[in-house]
């Protein structure tokens, strides 16, 4: 999806604009030291409150979903923590920027976040955009000693549209993070417009293939999860909402109560690998004789999304041929 050689424009453009705010910062009259630069700084609003960051970070640590969104728009990353969780979604150029950056923490562990490691990269911004359910499992203090932080963080997966936005303004790269934003939005409206007629009346819910369920239970996505936020632009019903309110998008419950909670929705959504594969826990669920039981199951009412993962506009847009591939693929637009 990369264009060839726009990687190359986009760093040549991004060294010739620090290099003339270099310019115009040493012809700004300054208290300073002969020979340095003073930093310029702008005010930006984060969850953590109004923030002086630089106005043009050029040692970047990033961690949880800022992290792809900012390797996509070639900002300057120091270090990351570890994204494993989209490695198909990347690209080959993306793919070996990503592995090239130190790794500070383990992914989806925050809480083992290597502050020396922070530290080790000099960096001049921290962005945090992990669950804010995790902020406390952070020393913000020791982070703020290295750099300001910014804190952006997700209550349900669905958020990533407007916080990759958000972590490119901050890293200053919006313009480059924003290109695949229109495409989303015309390939979204294009399959929404394709599936009203035929879809627009079933309901749907997802079921997660990667949320680490025990044996005899699933985890039910709601609107707005892990992957069924990727059809939350399409016009499609995902009703429902689980018991407890603050688990917000999903939950997880036994497979004794499938029927219960899955027997009267007309489609089931799912993951699979960027193969087509299904992971043991879900292979797990699909092998017993309740879920093969489901009426959505037994009318072949299934979609299995490549790309789940997606958190930004460019791998979105993979996610949506899939979803658009295994929506025609279903019944009801096979009867036409």
């Amino acid at each position: 999806m990369r264009v060839e050689g726009l990687g190359r424009v986009r760093r040549a453009a991004a060294i010739g604009a620090a290099a003339m705010l270099a310019i115009g910062l040493a012809g700004c009259g300054s208290g300073s030291d002969a020979g340095e630069e003073p930093s310029a700084t702008r005010t930006f609003e984060a969850q953590n409150g109004s923030l002086e960051i630089p106005a043009d970070p050029q040692r970047i640590v990033a961690c949880g979903y800022a992290v792809l969104p900012l390797l996509q728009a070639e900002a300057n990353l120091a270090a990351a923590c570890e994204w494993t969780r989209e490695l198909d979604n990347m690209d080959a150029e993306t793919a070996a920027a990503y592995e090239a950056l130190p790794k500070v923490a383990p992914d989806g562990a925050v809480s083992e976040l290597d502050y020396e490691a922070v530290a080790a990269a000099a960096p001049d911004l921290i962005i945090m955009g992990v669950p804010a359910r995790v902020q406390s499992q952070l020393d913000t203090a020791k982070l703020e000693a290295l750099a300001p932080v910014v804190f952006l963080g997700l209550t349900d997966p669905g958020d990533w549209r407007v916080l990759g936005e958000q972590y490119a303004d901050a890293a200053g790269v919006s313009e480059e993070y924003g290109e695949y934003k229109e495409q989303y939005e015309a390939r979204a409206a294009e399959i929404a417009g394709k599936y009203r007629g035929t879809l627009g009346n079933l309901t749907f819910a997802g079921v997660c293939n990667v949320c680490g369920t025990e044996p005899g239970e699933f985890y039910r996505e709601y609107a707005s999860s892990y992957t069924t936020n990727l059809f939350q632009d399409l016009d499609l019903q995902f009703p429902g909402q689980p018991a407890d309110p603050e688990a917000v998008h999903g939950e997880y419950l036994s497979v004794e109560e499938i029927g219960r909670n899955l027997g009267d929705v007309d489609v089931i959504v799912y993951g699979v690998e960027a193969d087509g594969s299904v992971s043991p826990e879900l292979q797990e669920l699909m092998a017993s004789p309740l879920w093969q039981a489901l009426p959505a199951v037994q009318a072949g009412n299934l979609v299995p999304v490549r790309h789940s993962h997606a958190a930004t506009y460019e791998t979105a847009l993979l996610a949506l041929d899939s979803i658009d591939q295994a929506l025609a693929a279903l019944p009801a637009n096979q009867q036409q």
